[in-house]
C-alpha cells in the first residue's frame, strides 16, 4: 500500500510544525507498513515562505499562487503509483494511529471518500460532515445562527452530519481540510475543479462522484486536530470574497435550475459577502484602535 499525502502550503505557515509533526508520527507508529509520500505544493509568493516539512517531503513549487484546488492537483500528478491520497490541510495535525488505521479500513469499490472526525484543539467536533449546499444551507449551515444557538435542533443535526458518537455513516461530502480518497476513483472522478480557488471544491468533487454512482462515509475511528483559519486570518477580506464567488460557482453548477434562480443566489451571496467585509473591516478598525 502506497499513501500520498498532499498539502498545499502558503505564506510562513504558522503551526506548520504541529502539521509536518503528526505526519512523522502518524507514519513511523507500530503497524504502519506503507510507503508514505509526501507532497506539499507552496503557492506563496518567492521567499515568503518557511515553516517545517516532514522528513523526506517533495516540495512543488508553481510559477504563481494557483489556489487550492489546482494546488492538490498538482500534487496528486506528482504522485504517481499512490494507491490512496490523503488532502490534508496543513494546520490539520494526525492523529498517531491515523494511517495505522487508514491501512487496517476496507475500501470497497464504491466507496469515493472518507473524512474523519475533525476535532477542535479544544476537543469540539467540528462539522466537517455535511449534507449538500442548498437554499437551506445560509440559514441551518455551520455558520448560521441557529447552528451556534441550539446546535442539537434537528433542523441543524439533518445539516451537519459530524458526530463521532454515531460510527461510521454515509454522508453527502466531507471537508478537503482532510479528505482520503482511493486513487482508482480519483482517475473515474476526475480532478477537483480549478474553477474554485479556493472552498466548495471538496462539496463539489464530492458531488460529482455521487452522480457517478459512488458513496462519501464520515469515519470517526479516524481523527485529525483542526487549527482553524491561518490563512483566513492572514487575509480576511481576500477569502470572504473568494469564498462567496466559489459558493455561486456551486451554486450554478449543482442547485440552480434556471437564470433567475442563478441571478437571486447572486444578489443573496453579494449581500451577505457585503456586510462579512464590513464587518471584518470594523473588527480591524477595532482591533488597530484597542
Amino acid at each position: 500500500m502506497r499513501i500520498a499525502v498532499i498539502s498545499v502550503l502558503y505564506g510562513r505557515g504558522r503551526g506548520r510544525e504541529l502539521w509536518a509533526r503528526g505526519i512523522e508520527r502518524a507514519r513511523e507508529g507500530p503497524g504502519v507498513l506503507a510507503n508514505v509520500d509526501v507532497i506539499a505544493v507552496d503557492n506563496s509568493p518567492a521567499g515568503d515562505s518557511s515553516g517545517a516539512l516532514p522528513g523526506g517531503s517533495r516540495v512543488v513549487r508553481p510559477a504563481r499562487n494557483i489556489g487550492f484546488a489546482a494546488g492538490c492537483n498538482v500534487g496528486i500528478a506528482h504522485a504517481a503509483g499512490a494507491d490512496l491520497f490523503v488532502l490534508l490541510n496543513p494546520d490539520v495535525e494526525l492523529d498517531r494511529n491515523f494511517i495505522r488505521r487508514l491501512l487496517e479500513l476496507d475500501w470497497p469499490d464504491d466507496l469515493a471518500a472518507r473524512g474523519p472526525a475533525v476535532m477542535t484543539p479544544a476537543g469540539r467536533v467540528e462539522q466537517s460532515a455535511r449534507t449538500f449546499p442548498s437554499a437551506r444551507t445560509g440559514m441551518l449551515g455551520r455558520t448560521s445562527l441557529l447552528a451556534r444557538v441550539r446546535p442539537a435542533s434537528s433542523l441543524v443535526t439533518q445539516q451537519l452530519r459530524a458526530d463521532p458518537t454515531a460510527g461510521s455513516q454515509d454522508v453527502d461530502w466531507v471537508s478537503g481540510a482532510c479528505l482520503v480518497a482511493p486513487a482508482r476513483c480519483l482517475d473515474r472522478v476526475g480532478p477537483l475543479d480549478e474553477g474554485y480557488f479556493m472552498y466548495w471544491e471538496d462539496a463539489d468533487w464530492c458531488r460529482r462522484a455521487r452522480d457517478l454512482g459512488y458513496r462519501v462515509e464520515y469515519e470517526p475511528s479516524l481523527v485529525v486536530t483542526h487549527r482553524q483559519g491561518a490563512s483566513a486570518r492572514s487575509r480576511p477580506l481576500f477569502t470572504t470574497v473568494v469564498f462567496h464567488r466559489s459558493a455561486l460557482r456551486y451554486w450554478r453548477r449543482h442547485v440552480s435550475g434556471s437564470a433567475a434562480a442563478t441571478g437571486l443566489a447572486a444578489v443573496a451571496l453579494a449581500g451577505r459577502c457585503a456586510i462579512k467585509l464590513v464587518t471584518a473591516a470594523a473588527r480591524s478598525v477595532g482591533r488597530r484602535r484597542g
